[in-house]
C-alpha cells in the first residue's frame, strides 16, 4: 500500500510530538520507589503525616477572685483583748448561820434608812466602818446582860466597803432591872483609829473608844453631839423604836471561829478580810452594793 508522502509527513510529526509530551511522565514513573507490599522489590517506608486528634472539652469557668481584704478594717474591727477576771475572796457556801447573819444585817440596815428617823445619810457618807447586830438579846434580873453576833465592815480611801468580818457584842449591867428585850444594835465608826482597834480582836466601848448615843433622822448633823470627842456612835431600835442608846462598858470582839467557817479559812483575820478582793458571795455582794448606793460619796477626810 502506497501512503501518499504528505500522510506520512503528518503522522510522523504527531507521532513525534506525542512521544516528546509522554517521555516525562515515563521517567517520573521509573524513578519511583514502589510501594511496600507483597511482591515489591525493595521496602521503602513511606512517611506518613497523622494529623492529631483534639478533643474539645468543655471550658472550665474561671474560680471567681475572692474579694481584696482591707487590711485596715480588719485592724480596726478585732477585738480588744479581754483582761482577766478579777480575782474573789472564797466562801463557804454551807456556812448557813453565818450567811444568816448577813442576810440579817443587810434587812436591818435597809430598814433603818429607810425611816424618817433613821440614820442621817451624810453619817454613812463619812463613817469610816460600820457594825450591824441583829437581834441583840438583853436580859434583867437585878443583874443583867447583853449578848448579839452580827458583822462589822470598813470602808477604804475609794470609798467602797470591804468584806464583812464577823464579831460579837457582849456587856453586863446592874441595877433594878426586869425583863429581856431583843434589840438590833448599830455602830458607826467616825474615826480611822478606832476601825483599828476594831481590827485587832477586841475593845471596850467608852474605854478603848468613846462612844456616844448617835443622832437620829435624816437632818440630824453628825458633827455636831455635845460631846465633840465621840469616835463611835451607837443605835439601837427595839420594840419599833428607833433611837441613840448608850454602850458603855460592853465588848466588841472578833468572832473568829465564824471567820474561819465562812471564808473556810483557818485563822484569817479581820485585818485580811478587810483588805481582801470582794467576797463572791451574793450576801455579801447585796449587802455592799447597798451601802456602796448609800453612802455613795467618797470620804473626805
Amino acid at each position: 500500500m502506497k501512503i501518499p508522502a504528505r500522510l506520512f509527513t503528518v503522522v510522523t510529526i504527531a507521532a513525534i510530538t506525542l512521544a516528546t509530551t509522554l517521555l516525562p511522565f515515563h521517567a517520573q514513573a521509573d524513578t519511583a520507589p514502589p510501594m511496600g507490599g507483597e511482591g515489591a522489590k525493595g521496602n521503602y517506608p513511606v512517611p506518613v503525616s497523622e494529623q492529631p486528634v483534639v478533643e474539645e472539652t468543655p471550658a472550665q469557668p474561671a474560680p471567681a477572685q475572692p474579694a481584696p481584704i482591707n487590711q485596715e478594717k480588719i485592724n480596726v474591727a478585732a477585738p480588744a483583748p479581754q483582761s482577766q477576771p478579777l480575782p474573789s475572796t472564797p466562801f463557804n457556801t454551807l456556812a448557813a448561820d453565818e450567811i444568816s447573819k448577813i442576810n440579817a444585817a443587810t434587812e436591818v440596815i435597809q430598814e433603818i434608812t429607810g425611816i424618817p428617823e433613821g440614820i442621817s445619810p451624810e453619817l454613812l457618807r463619812n463613817a469610816y466602818g460600820i457594825v450591824i447586830i441583829p437581834g441583840t438579846i438583853k436580859l434583867g434580873f437585878f443583874f443583867g446582860g447583853q449578848y448579839g453576833s452580827g458583822i462589822a465592815m470598813t470602808r477604804g480611801e475609794d470609798g467602797m466597803w470591804s468584806n464583812p468580818s464577823f464579831v460579837y457584842l457582849a456587856g453586863g449591867s446592874f441595877g433594878l432591872q426586869f425583863g429581856a428585850v431583843s434589840s438590833d444594835i448599830i455602830l458607826v465608826f467616825k474615826t480611822r483609829k478606832s476601825v483599828m482597834g476594831l481590827a485587832k480582836g477586841n475593845f471596850t466601848l467608852g474605854g478603848d473608844a468613846a462612844a456616844a448615843a448617835g443622832p437620829v433622822g435624816r437632818r440630824a448633823v453628825a458633827a455636831t453631839d455635845w460631846q465633840l470627842k465621840a469616835e463611835i456612835y451607837s443605835y439601837a431600835r427595839s420594840r419599833g423604836l428607833f433611837a441613840g442608846i448608850s454602850l458603855d462598858g460592853s465588848v466588841l470582839a472578833i468572832d473568829t471561829n465564824a471567820n474561819e467557817n465562812f471564808y473556810a479559812r483557818p485563822e484569817i483575820s479581820a485585818n485580811e478580810i478587810f483588805g481582801a478582793p470582794p467576797s463572791a458571795s451574793p450576801a455579801v455582794e447585796n449587802l455592799k452594793n447597798f451601802l456602796n448606793k448609800s453612802a455613795s460619796v467618797p470620804l473626805m477626810r
